[in-house]
């Protein structure tokens, strides 16, 4: 006879354990001390033809109802005719439910991270993974894999957003794709929640950085020599270098004089310095050889060219640099990074080079298939020649309106 609601809760201890059962192995089973508990007695059929006697504790009554432990019940009975001891399943989902809850987006994210690393550069690696420890990780790292959804991330971008580093954001959300993707690749994971998040996510347009156009050099080469912002020399140095040479500020402010060979007249800047990974040959003409002497003076026993102002045996930072271009009153009209658009610029349509042979003296490979072989001393003659004409060009604007007297490098 099946059990009642009012028997369950009538059961009342007695001198002994006892049952009180439902049919199919399913009782309550009332303890002497008071507990009560609902069990299930199975034979489980093994494959060699024995049979094995156990009895699975489904639950607390009345925490688990009557109809709840014969909903139960019928789990655990289907198990055992399919040849399936309920303990051990239970056993299996409860490791399993803890193997997900160890398995967060920080544990992902760090394989990821290791993936990437045998994929770029150490310096790209290092940048991603401050960015996610910075914005990503503190916010979402700890949480279950499986317990994610589209709002955590969203949540991420948006707080990223509000700071108005609307490039960053959408950094991080790219990286976000790709652990997800990751993650889907490696069975952790079901689908990539950022593409939900895209909608909602600010439409931010991308600006170019600001450089100065050939007409504005004299202007910039004028507030540079009467420094009213009042920069230091090695400041004032490192400016005119990097007009001369427009490579990327970083690499300029990275600059170790292991780099540079006097007698070839080259500096040659490690692949791994460089954002396309390649060894790239910089031309050096008289004016900037000119510069690199007077640094010896101060900076020559160090390992950087340009050292920074609190620790001289680090470098200086890029930032300083569109620091000093800021203060030198071209905020909103020029970056560091410009000098390299500038002379994009005034080269080809000054000096009528080749736009070919300007790219590569910008270190940009071409925009093919065979853009990998890239070869460093393609055009090199035609580079040497060109960087010195550039230099002789500058010189020229300054002489023209006294700004600095002799060649264009001399200056402190």
């Amino acid at each position: 006879m099946k059990l009642t609601d009012l028997q369950c809760r009538n059961a009342k201890p007695q001198e002994k354990n006892y049952k009180i059962r439902d049919g199919k192995g399913l009782y309550l089973y009332v303890m002497q001390a008071g507990g009560r508990s609902w069990r299930y007695d199975f034979k489980l059929k093994r494959d060699d033809g024995t049979t094995k006697n156990g009895t699975f504790v489904i639950g607390q009554y009345p925490e688990i109802s009557l109809g709840a432990a014969r909903e139960l019940h019928k789990q655990a009975h289907a198990l055992v005719s399919n040849g399936v001891d309920p303990n051990d399943f239970r056993k299996d989902q409860e490791r399993l439910a803890r193997q997900e809850r160890a398995l967060t987006f920080a544990h992902v994210a760090q394989e990821w991270l290791d993936k990437r690393g045998r994929e770029v550069k150490p310096k790209t690696l290092a940048d991603i993974e401050k960015r996610l420890q910075t914005d990503v990780i503190p916010e979402i790292g700890h949480l279950p894999m499986n317990n994610l959804n589209a709002q955590d991330f969203l949540e991420v971008i948006k707080k990223v957003e509000k700071r108005g580093a609307f490039e960053m954001a959408n950094r991080c959300r790219q990286y976000c794709s790709q652990i997800l993707r990751f993650a889907v690749a490696i069975g952790k994971a079901d689908r990539d929640f950022t593409v939900d998040i895209s909608d909602a996510l600010a439409v931010h347009r991308v600006r170019h950085q600001p450089a100065l156009e050939p007409k504005d050099i004299p202007d910039f080469l004028s507030a540079l020599e009467r420094n009213e912002a009042r920069l230091f020399p090695q400041t004032r140095h490192a400016l005119k270098m990097l007009m001369l040479t427009f490579v990327r500020p970083i690499e300029l402010a990275a600059a170790e004089w292991s780099e540079f060979d006097f007698a070839d007249k080259r500096w040659i800047i490690p692949a791994a310095k460089m954002k396309m990974g390649f060894d790239h040959i910089v031309p050096l003409a008289s004016q900037t050889l000119d510069i690199l002497h007077e640094l010896r003076k101060t900076n020559g026993n160090r390992q950087y060219v340009f050292v920074k102002q609190t620790n001289p045996r680090d470098h200086m930072s890029r930032d300083t640099l569109s620091k000093a271009v800021r203060s030198l009153g071209f905020q909103g009209q020029h970056t560091a990074h410009g000098f390299r658009a500038l002379a994009r610029t005034a080269i080809r349509e000054k000096l009528n080079y080749d736009s070919e042979i300007i790219e590569r003296q910008l270190a940009h490979a071409p925009n093919t298939s065979l853009g990998r072989a890239y070869d460093r001393t393609q055009f090199i003659d035609q580079r040497t020649v060109m960087m010195q004409d550039w230099a002789n060009y500058l010189d020229a604007i300054a002489q023209d309106r006294t700004v600095i007297a002799g060649k264009f490098g001399k200056g402190s």
